[in-house]
């Protein structure tokens, strides 16, 4: 794609230049590369749930799985082959027993660390030749753009689930 819309319209060329961004940022192949240019050795399915855990700190198993938009049978079969890596923990709830809070481990902590720094690296390289003040406007609309457009949580449908509380 060459970034050309049939829409030239403000919202047409945005809609088609995020959505070009989205799908080659998020890809599967991307991921894999940025987790190799990073050092890492990690599967790249698991990058987004070490992000957000990074991103939000401990939190509910299901919240995860509601938070990545995926069921919690399928969270929970990534977050064991995530402790079995040494990249989280998990720990009882202390309001709800058959459910878990689950967190980076110091390895995981190092690994969001260079995921960060490597993400980091891809928008400096994006934005060269770009002056300071472009960059910060450009960080301070793209943020108001993106919580004018996510909401809150409330705006958003609920992730797939399972009826097993302990996910």
């Amino acid at each position: 794609m060459d970034g050309t819309t049939a829409d030239p319209t403000p919202e047409g060329v945005l809609l088609t230049s995020l959505t070009q961004l989205m799908a080659q940022w998020t890809s599967l192949t991307r991921q894999t590369v940025v987790a190799r240019e990073a050092g890492l050795t990690i599967d790249a399915g698991d990058i987004r749930p070490i992000y957000t855990l990074g991103r939000v700190g401990p939190i509910r198993a299901g919240d995860l799985a509601a938070d990545l938009r995926l069921t919690r049978p399928t969270m929970s079969k990534q977050l064991a082959r995530l402790e079995t890596a040494g990249l989280v923990t998990k720990s009882p709830d202390p309001d709800d027993g058959r459910a878990s809070i689950v967190a980076l481990s110091p390895e995981g902590e190092h690994v969001f660390a260079l995921l960060v720094q490597r993400g980091r690296e891809m928008v400096d390289e994006a934005m060269r030749g770009w002056d300071a003040a472009d960059r910060s406007r450009f960080a301070a609309l793209t943020s108001r753009f993106v919580e004018a457009a996510i909401g809150t949580d409330a705006d958003q449908p609920d992730a797939p689930t399972s009826d097993d509380p302990s996910a």
